[in-house]
This record gives structure tokens, C-alpha cells and sequence, in this order.
């Protein structure tokens, strides 16, 4: 995937920006993109929209839409606009390396683990969830503070997963330095004694201290 996008930056120097209409945040562009085919250079005009106050980009060549992977048009335009970093929206979860996949949870007959406790919590809390949302699907007004508790939840959640996180660093640091402390105070180091050593005595030349 790092190399797919990394394709894409490299395809977005042979881009030219145009802009064919601007109203308030709205702006339509045709985007030239220099494709080589046959040995020829053949010059493509993609239509885009982009809304500078969300930072949100339609292009017809729709890759993004196909793939999850921003296309060198929606790169060229957030350069020629100054966007140096991608909105979130356009990260999708399935293509970040600390993502969780969630079709883990789906029951399987091929798998016999899918029947442990966090399986059995996960498939309960869709049952739940899913007779509240089909009681009140129907208004709208109840879906929306539907989602909103649900957003409010999620928020709390978070939240407290951070404070058991932080508080289990904290448990791990302080039960490390509480046994490196009890083997400071076990271990008791003695100076050696002091032996005379065997053998031919130094030599007490004039000249043994100048060598």
C-alpha cells in the first residue's frame, strides 16, 4: 500500500492545475495529467471538485473510491491548494498497521475459537445493539440522539481505556523499581580482603619508578 500512494506522489509531477470556476469555497479545476503510452505523450483532462473549507476533493478518475488509495489529481490539487497534511477522511482504518480487523469477530463454522469470551461479549453487544436501532429506526429524531449517546459512549470509553492503560505503566514502572530496590538492600557488598601476594618481592631499583 506504501508503495501504491508512493506511486501516485511520484505520478503527481506530471499534473497541471486549472481552475475553471470558483464560488466561495467551492472550486471546479480541470487537472492535465501526462500519461506515455506507445512512446507517445498523451495529455488527459480529469475533471475536479474541491472545497477549500472542508478540504474535500471529488475527481472522476475515482480510484479513490475503487481502491481507498488518493489518486495524483487529489494530490496535485492539495499541493497547488497548500494541503500538506491528508484530512483524516481519506485514511481509511483498513490500510493503517495498528488496525484491528474486525471480521475476527464474525462466527465461523471453519473456526471452533470464534466461541470464547470476547466472541460471545462481541456477538451479544450486536444483538443489543441492533434491536435499539431497529425499535427506532424510524424517526429521525430518535436515530440522531441515538447516535449521539452512542458517540458520547464511544468518547467515554476511550477515555477510560487511555486511564486503565496509563495506570497499568504506572503499576509495571513502580513494580519494577520496588524490586530493584529489595535487591539493593539484600545484596550486601563487602570490600575484598586485603592479601599478600606470593612470589618475588618488587624491585626496588632507581630506575624501575622512571621505566
Amino acid at each position: 500500500m506504501f508503495r501504491d500512494v508512493q506511486i501516485e506522489f511520484v505520478k503527481k509531477a506530471d499534473c497541471r492545475v486549472s481552475v475553471v470556476a470558483e464560488e466561495g469555497p467551492s472550486v471546479c479545476m480541470k487537472v492535465e495529467d501526462k500519461k506515455l503510452v506507445n512512446d507517445t505523450i498523451l495529455c488527459v483532462l480529469y475533471d475536479i471538485h474541491f472545497d477549500s473549507s472542508t478540504q474535500e476533493v471529488r475527481c472522476e478518475y475515482n480510484l479513490f473510491e475503487s481502491s481507498g488509495v488518493l489518486c495524483c489529481h487529489y494530490l496535485a490539487v492539495f499541493h497547488s491548494y497548500k494541503v500538506y497534511k491528508v484530512p483524516t477522511y481519506y485514511v481509511l482504518p483498513r490500510w493503517c498497521k495498528n488496525i484491528k480487523r474486525k471480521h475476527t469477530y464474525v462466527k465461523s463454522s471453519h473456526d471452533f475459537s470464534q466461541s470464547d469470551e470476547s466472541h460471545t461479549e462481541f456477538r451479544g453487544s450486536c444483538a443489543h445493539f441492533y434491536n435499539i436501532a431497529q425499535e427506532f429506526v424510524n424517526d429521525d429524531d430518535k436515530t440522531a440522539l441515538l447516535h449521539a449517546a452512542l458517540e458520547e459512549t464511544r468518547a467515554k470509553l476511550t477515555a477510560h481505556h487511555a486511564k486503565k492503560r496509563f495506570e497499568s505503566m504506572v503499576d509495571t514502572h513502580t513494580s519494577i523499581g520496588s524490586q530493584g530496590s529489595n535487591v539493593v538492600s539484600v545484596v550486601d557488598i563487602q570490600v575484598p580482603s586485603k592479601v599478600t601476594t606470593k612470589g618475588r618481592p618488587k624491585s626496588k631499583r632507581l630506575g624501575a619508578a622512571l621505566e
